[in-house]
């Protein structure tokens, strides 16, 4: 099993040694000893966890519970507080910034470990529940939620970068009269299959992503796009393989499956993400009312 990743802050050698000491054999530990080497750490590794102490010079813990909770980066890493200060305004200030928790010196390493292990339980099934709230349980892909936030992340990054993206809108076709002949359990294999042929033909270099965007459709995002003709050849190629596609039925018969597809290229510099994906639904719309079963580019 993986093990989590804790940063330890505090300005004093002692310390820092101390809680390195009780905690790396149950987890991988970094350490720094100001809030401006604190805060740069969080954005490098993106630990689990922080522990942060607070009498620190030129930046307090405060200060830098302050600044991790503004940046995107590291807004939702939990920080707990280990210090000398034991007052209870001292811990409702330190609570009231975002702190998990808060846990005053001298500590009991026993105490200290109990403390860590739980709120590492807790980031764990707040990650699980997150994962599951981004999945489409039938079809086995991320879900549209997930596709609108990441499409974001990939959409910043392509344009600092100056690459171009491609998307492709694809739809199962006269999904509801087949679900209407065999079954919604039928109708679910069949999304399942055309998921997976999806994510084989069109997840090819880290970046690309496949997503269940509506009833019957899946949105499909390709990075790194030398032009529009590349684009829809990948569409073409998911099209063959569905078209290729026979799904058995239980009651002894079978049946061919297709997918309409609508493909859009761009830079997100001139063009942005959520027009690159009305571009290429609009596309859909027309392989649909071409005849369907096949790769429409939008243009």
């Amino acid at each position: 099993m993986k093990k989590s990743t804790i940063l330890v802050v505090d300005d004093s050698r002692i310390s820092q040694t101390h809680l390195v000491n009780i905690l790396q054999n149950d987890y991988i530990i970094h350490a720094a000893s100001d809030g401006l080497e604190a805060i740069h750490l969080a954005k490098a590794i993106k630990p689990d966890l922080i522990l942060l102490d607070i009498v620190m010079p030129q930046m307090d813990g405060y200060e830098v519970i302050e600044h991790l909770r503004k940046s995107t980066e590291t807004r939702d890493i939990p920080v707990i507080f280990i210090t000398s200060l034991y007052h209870e305004s001292d811990e409702e200030k330190g609570l009231s910034l975002g702190a998990a928790d808060y846990i005053s010196k001298p500590y009991n390493p026993i105490i200290v470990k109990l403390r860590i292990s739980l709120q590492i339980k807790i980031i764990e099934q707040m990650r699980t529940i997150n994962e599951l709230s981004m999945m489409d349980m039938v079809s086995g892909l991320p879900n549209r939620k997930f596709f609108e936030s990441r499409i974001r992340e990939e959409g910043l990054r392509a344009k600092g970068e100056n690459r171009n993206l491609g998307i492709l809108m694809i739809d199962v076709d006269k999904l509801r009269t087949f679900n209407t002949i065999y079954g919604y359990n039928h109708g679910d294999e069949c999304l399942r299959a055309v998921g997976k042929i999806i994510s084989q033909e069109a997840v090819t270099q880290p970046g690309d992503f496949a997503a269940r965007w509506a009833f019957g459709g899946f949105a499909v995002l390709l990075v790194n796009m030398s032009c529009s003709g590349e684009c829809a050849a990948i569409g073409e190629k998911i099209r063959q393989a569905v078209d290729d596609l026979v799904v058995p039925y239980d009651g002894g018969e079978n049946d061919i499956v297709t997918v309409s597809i609508g493909a859009n290229y761009g830079s997100p510099n001139d063009i942005s993400v959520e027009q690159l994906i009305s571009n290429a639904d609009s596309a859909l719309y027309l392989a649909k009312e071409l005849g369907r079963n096949q790769v429409v580019i939008h243009s």
